[in-house]
């Protein structure tokens, strides 16, 4: 199970410090098509890719605020959860802020009703399906040009989740 702690010495290096207590819980993770492609969210404004996800809402599960950031975020209504992947935490001493992340990995079936492709706007985000590996890559080569400090602990969490997946299904412990 994904147990993953980012903290300030793993973006700026020295010694790694935890805070307390969380400010932010959230839910996100991967999601896959009916033909096992990434579904990754470009942020048109950087042109960093990211996952599905966001915040938590005050009384809601973890697994369902993950499929309703789908549903939101990508306008898929349907979104079937493979595996529950364990946790990510960001410790942003530099800001003051923590995030505790469930991390899923699911599969959606059928169209979006963003659009056909996925890749139509979603605010100021579009929807780029792409292989594992791919993603990746794009998350490594996001995390080389990034030199914002909030945006490299989001790369960062991605990344570790994309990391892990990869890993598992490369063990046999996850079947996609």
């Amino acid at each position: 199970m994904l147990k993953a702690v980012i903290t300030d010495a793993d973006i700026n290096g020295g010694e790694p410090k935890t805070m307390s207590d969380y400010t932010r819980y959230g839910s996100r993770g991967i999601i896959l098509n009916e033909e096992n492609m990434s579904g990754m969210i470009l942020m048109r404004a950087n042109g960093f890719y990211k996952l599905p996800g966001g915040g938590i809402e005050l009384g809601e599960r973890e697994s369902d605020a993950f499929l309703r950031e789908v549903t939101e975020g990508m306008g898929f209504e349907s979104c079937d959860i493979i595996a529950d992947l364990g946790t990510v935490e960001e410790h942003k001493g530099k800001s003051g802020f923590s995030q505790f992340s469930y991390a899923y990995l699911g599969r959606v079936r059928g169209e979006s009703k963003k659009g056909k492709s996925g890749g139509e706007k979603l605010l100021d985000f579009s929807v780029n399906w792409m292989s594992l590996e791919d993603a990746a890559a794009v998350m490594n080569k996001s995390l080389e040009m990034c030199s914002d400090y909030k945006m490299r602990f989001l790369l960062m969490r991605d990344k570790v989740i994309i990391d892990y997946v990869r890993e598992m299904i490369d063990k046999g412990e996850i079947t996609i």
